[in-house]
């Protein structure tokens, strides 16, 4: 739906009011005993009141000119006929109506409005000059054009917020799905670990079985030595079996712990950094915000690790303690004290998470060379 002039604005029906209490106050002397004046007075209040609820899509840059210049020579011949109205006052509106204008005709509705002043000056000469009414008409334009000014930067600024707001949320859907690709692999990580590792026990196990059921009726005291081997192949099977279960209960935790691993898998395949990830102690459900702020952090310090510190090592420490997680990412690589560190947008964007959060990050050298990273976000607003 098109909005006029005064619904872009915000002001409703202010406008419109202001117009109707103008023409009110510039009511002629004895008004009634001069009817064809007191219509003319109607008649410029409901042009004025028209004009002011054109439709946006209507104003252009010839219409603001065709309004003024109509304007101007309709008040000149009225002027004639009735030499004691309308006075310099009758321009007033139409100052109000340049300075609501949009902001993007300012290069038309400016000139106009300096045309109009002039207007109302030699109106005033031909009656009486008033410097203080003047003063007050081009005050009122500054004021009303000022505030259209305000409100359309503060409609710019509002949409602004809702276009961050909705990349913010993109993002976030973003984090979200990398961290989830990022599980996937480590679980896939994980089902290979058990196919390589249990599959190969189970199937030693079978042939060891079956060769033990040949064995006994020909060689039964070798069969029974055999047993305490296949006991052994059965454990350690039984083991990785154990140690499989507590990783998968730990990775239905929350996606965040797993989707930590799986990024330095990922990293750890794709590079030639020795990657060393430890958990210590047990780990909650974290909330999906604070998932992705540490995912996202361990990545930018990955990014940056592979980019800029020339490391060979990486050592990364997850820890969970009285509600708040703490996250260690320390390097051997060519940063040391005597060095200045620089806070680019990398490690600004890790600084502005952690304290959006109430969260807190750390950037000290690492002993003897390299840099250390320390977050610490806690899981509760």
């Amino acid at each position: 739906m098109k909005k006029s002039i005064f619904h872009s604005r915000g002001f409703d029906g202010v406008h419109l009011t202001f117009i109707i209490l103008l023409f009110v106050l510039f009511l002629p002397d004895n008004p009634f005993q001069d009817i064809p004046v007191l219509l003319i007075h109607f008649s410029f209040m409901v042009g004025y009141l028209f004009i002011i609820v054109r439709h946006q899509s209507w104003w252009n840059q010839k219409r603001y000119i065709f309004v003024v210049c109509t304007l101007a020579i309709v008040v000149g011949i009225i002027r004639l006929i009735f030499p004691d109205y309308p006075d310099h006052r009758i321009f007033w509106p139409l100052l109000y109506l340049l300075g609501i204008a949009e902001p993007k005709w300012s290069h038309t509705t400016n000139p106009l409005a300096v045309i109009t002043v002039m207007l109302i000056f030699v109106m005033m000469m031909i009656d009486q000059l008033s410097v203080g009414a003047l003063f007050a008409a081009v005050l009122m334009y500054f004021a009303v054009r000022n505030q259209s000014l305000l409100r359309l930067a503060h409609q710019t600024n509002q949409k602004q917020l809702a276009q961050l707001n909705a990349a913010y949320s993109e993002l976030q859907q973003t984090s979200i799905q990398a961290m989830g690709y990022a599980a996937l692999t480590e679980r896939t990580r994980l089902a290979r670990e058990i196919h390589d590792g249990l599959g190969h026990q189970m199937t030693s196990l079978i042939v060891q079985l079956q060769a033990l059921k040949l064995m006994i009726p020909n060689d039964p005291v070798t069969a029974t030595n055999n047993v305490d081997e296949l006991l052994k192949v059965a454990r350690t099977g039984m083991e990785e079996v154990r140690l499989a279960v507590r990783e998968w209960s730990e990775d239905e935790k929350g996606l965040g712990p797993i989707a930590l691993k799986g990024l330095v898998s990922q990293v750890k395949a794709n590079s030639r950094l020795q990657m060393k990830y430890k958990e210590i102690g047990p780990l909650s459900e974290w909330p999906v915000e604070r998932s992705v702020i540490l995912y996202r952090v361990l990545q930018e310090a990955l990014t940056n690790i592979l980019k800029h510190a020339d490391a060979n090592q990486v050592h990364i420490y997850l820890e969970e303690k009285n509600k708040h997680v703490k996250l260690i990412i320390s390097d051997d690589g060519h940063f040391s004290s005597e060095k200045t560190l620089t806070i680019g947008f990398g490690l600004g964007g890790m600084m502005e998470r952690c304290k959006a959060v109430g969260g807190s990050i750390q950037f000290t050298p690492n002993s003897p060379h390299g840099l250390k990273i320390e977050a610490v976000i806690p899981l509760e607003s």
